[in-house]
């Protein structure tokens, strides 16, 4: 491993943005200083570009199964994508069969990604089904590095009852992990759906009625006040409601250890794309589904103020032909779609070169509040002395426009087709190595690494 220096860029941490020399050495920042003359064996030129910490995306689904249709990145091809979007940590899931345990399906996930990562990585570990023999083993899984869970409380097949949740709860903050949830009302989802169908209104354009505001916000109050009682470390995935944001933040505010993330189509979409031509509507189809423009200001200002401190994506793309497939018949187009690759330049056009966003607020929630929210801070998230050498430049006059064609997710159906952008990163150092340089891949196999992670003392 080669010593590395970067010269003469505007690197930005959450206190702010400062001018320095960054020097590299076995694959962690050894010196920070205005102005460095080190003889390192090779040099980046960053003058006139930002050097930002590599992003940390907590929220990717490397594939998602759904029945028998499978969202179309697998490990390989979503963490490269997220090398080229300047992305050098992604936290994907275990997700276990019906009739397999944590420990097992955590194996068979990790013996996949260890072959294929292209950044570093981790896994969070869902729950599902039968809970109480899950229970035993989530002391023994924080300990090892493993201090992440998800539920939902959604989706047939994969929600909890209130009582098994109350369940995992208590085990994981007892174990001293973090609790995610998919937070929507599932029950009630389902006989909305239901509902539609027995009316014979399942047109795209009826997809809200679904998932009304009011699943999101009734469960997201419900998930709070368990965590009121018990105590636990908690976090909302994709929130999409304004009153869902202002729930999250009054609770941080009254100190729960509880944090929450927003997504960048949530940010930039809203639910009148609905209403309009089959096609895009299909490919906006996720869950929640995409709200009112009074909502999307409103997460924008959550994300400012703190009351949300994370920006993940929910990284599930499909193709085309997936999407397409069944444009008269919400209930067969499946949910998600990309997003690692695209994140830093939407958001940074959108947040930073618009004014919603600090230049050093986007840094935390891209990277710094990601990494400690989920155990990866101080390694990962920062820049400074003795953290991993995981950085993006970024040439802030860049512009160009989003293609699928010319991106790196394996899908050819971009919700942010034609998109024009600022910022686009050119190069991804991942501990101390060029995994991307100037937009080309320059590693010639996967490097990425698990991360074991241990969660802070408090949020």
């Amino acid at each position: 491993m080669s010593q590395l220096l970067i010269k003469g860029g505007r690197c930005v941490n959450p206190s702010g943005p400062f001018d320095a020399d960054l020097l590299i050495d076995e694959g962690r920042i050894v010196t920070i200083a205005r102005k460095l003359d080190s003889a390192a064996e090779s040099a980046i030129d960053a003058r006139g570009k930002l050097v930002l910490p590599g992003g940390v995306d907590v929220h990717v689904h490397l594939p998602w199964p759904i029945g028998d249709i499978v969202s179309s990145d697998d490990f390989a091809s979503g963490t490269k994508a997220a090398a080229f979007g300047g992305v050098t940590t992604v936290l994907d899931f275990v997700i276990p069969g019906v009739r397999e345990g944590l420990v097992e399906a955590l194996e068979n996930k990790l013996a996949i990604a260890r072959e294929n990562a292209w950044v570093d990585f981790s896994l969070h570990l869902n729950i599902r089904g039968e809970v109480d023999s899950k229970l035993a083993v989530i002391r023994e899984l924080v300990e090892s590095g493993f201090p992440s869970f998800k539920i939902y409380m959604a989706y047939e097949g994969f929600r909890l009852s209130d009582s098994d949740l109350l369940k995992v709860m208590k085990a994981v903050g007892q174990a001293g992990g973090i609790l995610g949830a998919h937070a929507e009302n599932g029950l009630l989802a389902d006989y909305l759906t239901q509902e539609l169908m027995a009316s014979g209104h399942i047109a795209l354009s009826n997809y809200l009625l679904t998932r009304p505001p009011l699943c999101e916000i009734e469960a997201i109050h419900r998930l709070l006040s368990y965590g009121r009682l018990l105590g636990a470390r908690l976090h909302v995935h994709h929130v999409s409601t304004a009153q869902g944001a202002e729930l999250i933040g009054q609770a941080r505010r009254e100190g729960l250890p509880v944090t929450g993330e927003t997504c960048p189509h949530y940010l930039l979409f809203n639910d009148e794309s609905y209403m309009g031509e089959p096609t895009q509507a299909a490919y906006l189809i996720c869950a929640p589904p995409l709200r009112g423009a009074q909502d999307q200001e409103a997460l924008w200002w959550a994300l400012a103020n703190g009351s949300l401190s994370i920006l993940a994506t929910d990284h599930c793309p499909y193709t085309k032909r997936q999407k397409e497939a069944h444009l008269e018949d919400l209930t067969q187009v499946p949910g998600g779609m990309g997003g690692v690759e695209t994140r830093l330049p939407l958001i940074y056009t959108e947040g930073v070169v618009k004014g919603r966003l600090s230049l050093s607020r986007f840094v935390e929630i891209w990277a710094t509040e990601p990494a400690r929210a989920f155990g990866l801070y101080p390694g990962k998230g920062i820049i400074a002395i003795g953290s991993d050498a995981d950085l993006v430049i970024l040439d802030p006059d860049k512009k160009g426009e989003l293609h699928a064609s010319e991106l790196h997710m394996n899908t050819d159906c971009l919700s942010f087709e034609g998109w024009e952008v600022y910022g686009f990163p050119l190069t991804t150092v991942l501990r101390g190595e060029l995994l991307v340089e100037e937009g080309r891949l320059v590693s010639r196999k996967p490097t990425g690494k698990l991360v074991y992670r241990q969660l802070e003392s408090c949020l």
